[in-house]
């Protein structure tokens, strides 16, 4: 199997909702491009845009990565998402960003200050973790960063303005919680594992830029948990809520 053919199993497995059932070592992206190459062939063969992105990275000033949501795939709190409609569900709470402006690829690095100076709003959101290889989770990370870094759907909640906000808010410690049919799900200790997630938006613009894609005001850029990622086996109502920043909600039917 070449890795476009990875792609094309990518895009069946979601249209037919069948899981990719083996991967062989000769089908894994090679590199990261790679890989990145295989998410933007998947919205291609899926016929559909960009809704949002997903970024993260393992611990604070650690190499990011990051993936493209489509656009079906972007809810609305209070959202519902069928439960038979996921491989298998997962859990995480999370912030997420807007920006107020276009932002076109250029020749040039655009500086943290550029960057964060484009931010229009900031919002809770829940990400739906899945994936697509029966496999999951021993599979290559280039694979499942091929495989959308395991996103299965975003649940965004009410954008709030970024200005004035963020002097007041804690980005690393914020008071937080999630629960599923009113039991919690965060730990004692919440936190993202990058710390400051402004910082990966930094390493996202630049990504795109040298991808060539235009960022558009309307995505969301959804930037890792401060909970963990939780399984959940059954169908319910996640709830988030984060101080200062309001509520997110989706009814797993």
């Amino acid at each position: 199997m070449t890795h476009q053919d990875l792609a094309l199993r990518l895009v069946e497995a979601r249209r037919q909702h069948r899981l990719i059932d083996v991967l062989r070592p000769a089908s894994l992206p090679p590199d990261a491009a790679t890989a990145y190459a295989i998410q933007q062939a998947v919205l291609a063969g899926l016929g559909t845009s960009t809704g949002a992105w997903k970024i993260g990275a393992r611990s604070p000033g650690g190499a990011a990565n990051g993936a493209p949501i489509p656009a079906p795939l972007v809810l609305e709190s209070p959202a519902q998402a069928g439960y038979d409609g996921f491989f298998r569900v997962l859990v995480e709470l999370e912030i997420a960003f807007r920006f107020a402006e276009p932002i076109a690829p250029r020749g040039e690095a655009y500086a943290r200050d550029e960057v964060l100076a484009r931010v229009g709003t900031v919002l809770p959101a829940i990400e739906i973790v899945d994936s697509r290889f029966a496999e999951w989770p021993d599979i290559a990370p280039l694979a499942q960063l091929a495989d959308a870094q395991n996103n299965g759907a975003l649940i965004t909640g009410h954008p709030v303005p970024y200005a004035g906000f963020a002097r007041q808010f804690d980005f690393v410690s914020p008071q937080l919680e999630l629960t599923f049919d009113g039991t919690s799900l965060a730990p004692d200790a919440p936190g993202n594992p990058a710390g400051d997630p402004r910082e990966l938006l930094v390493w996202f613009v630049n990504h795109c830029a040298a991808m060539g894609i235009a960022i558009e005001p309307g995505w969301t850029i959804t930037t890792g948990s401060y909970v963990g990622a939780h399984p959940i086996g059954q169908r319910g109502i996640v709830h988030g809520h984060i101080d200062g920043l309001g509520e997110v909600e989706v009814e797993l039917t």
